[in-house]
């Protein structure tokens, strides 16, 4: 069954067409138009029957062993065992192979640090369908919807990663996830917010109030100096990765970006520094005018 779940397609009738055309009774269309990627995903994974659920983006490479690989050790893992990512290889625009990614990849690697940083590469991952029901994607996190995922996934079972490449991850700068960092980030630390609450038993503040998201995200994204802090960080890694794999034009073309975003205000300055120093969910030990968000 080849299942197209339409989040906007420009031409939908052509779509309908050719998936008839190559798949017959097999094709299904759902219209799910314009509410965005973790309805369009929840939609997708209710309509499928596979146990297993593989997540990827259309500009990423998956190697071809790489399904075969993850359910094995899937199949063959303990019942608590809901998902694996993967090692990844990031490439540019060009399929030009850069560094290659250190994710945690066991258990007790895992669980010391994620709850301060990403420990996974959404596309790579494979999780079992049943998982994903009992806990589906959250749209009032669009943006981040992947962290907070894995995150309350990780309070009911293990999500672990295979120590090997089987993922070519694409990253330039006209991608999504550069051009949206810094609400990308804002979205992240809401759901390290969101984790640290939990952990302390105690309700998700979305189960109550679904307007607090958007408040927040907006909320952090007004904060001297924070857009600028984080496009420059993000220009910075992108600069280190480009350089490594001997990109020159993409280390100069992230570095113009970078120049362009330098912190110029303290406050600026500082987040750059403290995220630098520990990772991005420094700042969920702050205190916010949202008390619920609040942890310590």
């Amino acid at each position: 069954m080849v299942i197209v779940v339409d989040d906007g397609l420009e031409h939908e009738n052509a779509i309908q067409d050719l998936g008839n055309s190559l798949f017959g009774s097999r094709f299904l269309l759902i219209k799910n138009k314009d509410r965005g990627i973790s309805a369009a995903l929840n939609t997708g994974i209710e309509q499928s029957t596979a146990d297993w659920i593989a997540r990827m983006d259309t500009d990423d490479i998956a190697y071809p062993e790489r399904f075969e690989q993850q359910v094995l050790f899937l199949e063959n893992s303990a019942k608590d065992v809901l998902g694996c990512g993967t090692q990844v290889r990031f490439i540019n625009s060009q399929d030009h192979r850069l560094e290659k990614s250190t994710l945690p990849s066991t258990w007790e690697e895992i669980t010391k640090q994620f709850l301060r940083k990403t420990c996974f590469v959404h596309s790579s991952l494979v999780i079992h369908r049943n998982a994903l029901l009992e806990t589906p994607y959250r749209s009032s996190l669009d943006g981040a919807e992947d962290l907070d995922l894995i995150l309350r996934l990780c309070e009911k079972g293990k999500v672990l990663n295979l120590n090997r490449v089987l993922l070519d991850y694409r990253m330039h700068l006209s991608q999504e996830s550069f051009r949206t960092r810094a609400r990308q980030t804002a979205i992240q630390e809401l759901a390290f917010r969101l984790a640290g609450v939990r952990r302390k038993n105690k309700p998700d503040p979305l189960d109550f109030d679904s307007t607090l998201a958007e408040t927040f995200i907006e909320w952090r994204l007004s904060r001297t100096g924070y857009v600028r802090s984080r496009t420059f960080l993000t220009a910075l890694r992108y600069m280190k990765t480009y350089l490594s794999g001997g990109d020159l034009k993409g280390f100069m073309q992230s570095a113009f970006v970078c120049l362009k975003s330098v912190p110029t205000s303290l406050a600026a300055l500082h987040l750059s520094w403290c995220v630098l120093e520990k990772a991005g969910a420094v700042l969920v030990e702050r205190a916010t005018p949202f008390e619920p968000l609040n942890i310590n």
